[in-house]
């Protein structure tokens, strides 16, 4: 993984989940290259390009068309950017951006939380039932801002209670861009006495139980929290995160990460037109 780059192959296959010119400048300076060693034959493109194919098709790592890096390849950058921060610094980067663009001078002053429990399809640690969804697997708790950009994200077995997960979850808002934050919407399920004392001495935001009405049958739309119900539903294009497909949590909350970044790239510069979706053509 040095720092000089030396291209010994070239792609002819382009695929619609392939990044764009435009889109790999913003996150090229963010990837890490390493000074000295020997030549890097491998171009970052087309590692980060075949890691959002698996991420959209939720293909087996074994099974990366062959004009992509060779799988271990491919997965020793996917390893090494979801342990050491890249991934989380890129998502982070670019939702600044977006903020910007779209809600210019506009502080974030709500945010909502929710919890999505998805099925397992392999072994793997934090594994459990979820009886009130009839799911086997795990859980995905979620933190998002006003407009639905994720703020914290923490994987766990399915049968883990929502109010539990919270008081860790609300801990990686650390770091975050929150202080400004009053309100965090919350649906029956964190209706917590123990939840409500982490808060108090720990968040300088109060936590708002939205509640069903009454006579509502069948699911109903809460307001405000509609925002965490639509990141869901983002994440639910991608294949990959259709079930969870990891071995590990890290793995789960690195494509979850993942998935809110190609939705940002594609905010920040959509690919309007055939010719976005070709790959560059190296002379």
């Amino acid at each position: 993984m040095g720092g000089t780059y030396v291209k010994w192959f070239m792609r002819r296959q382009s695929y619609p989940s392939d990044i764009s010119d435009a889109q790999w400048r913003l996150i090229e300076p963010h990837l890490p290259v390493y000074p000295g060693g020997r030549p890097r034959t491998t171009d970052l493109r087309d590692v980060v390009d075949a890691i959002l194919y698996i991420l959209r098709t939720g293909c087996q790592w074994r099974y990366l068309p062959k004009d992509f890096p060779p799988k271990s390849t491919v997965w020793r950058y996917f390893d090494e950017w979801r342990h050491n921060g890249t991934l989380e610094l890129i998502h982070d980067q670019l939702r600044r951006k977006v903020r910007a663009a779209e809600k210019p001078y506009a502080p974030r002053t709500t945010a909502s939380v929710d919890s999505q429990s998805v099925d397992a399809t392999s072994g793997g640690q934090r594994r459990g039932r979820d009886n009130a969804r009839n799911v086997d697997g795990r859980k995905r708790h979620m933190v998002v801002d006003s407009m639905g950009l994720l703020l914290a994200v923490l994987v766990t077995a399915a049968h883990v209670d929502d109010a539990h997960a919270a008081t860790e979850l609300f801990a990686r808002l650390e770091g975050q861009p929150v202080s400004q934050v009053k309100r965090m919407y919350a649906d029956s399920k964190y209706h917590n006495f123990v939840l409500y004392e982490w808060v108090d001495k720990n968040a300088g935001w109060n936590l708002e139980i939205v509640r069903r009405p009454r006579d509502a049958t069948g699911w109903v739309t809460l307001p405000v929290r509609w925002t965490v119900e639509r990141t869901f539903a983002w994440l639910g294009k991608c294949r990959r995160l259709s079930k969870d497909r990891e071995k590990s949590v890290r793995s789960s909350e690195a494509f979850v990460r993942l998935a809110m970044i190609q939705l940002m790239l594609n905010r920040l510069e959509p690919k309007g037109t055939d010719a976005d979706f070709c790959y560059r053509q190296v002379a």
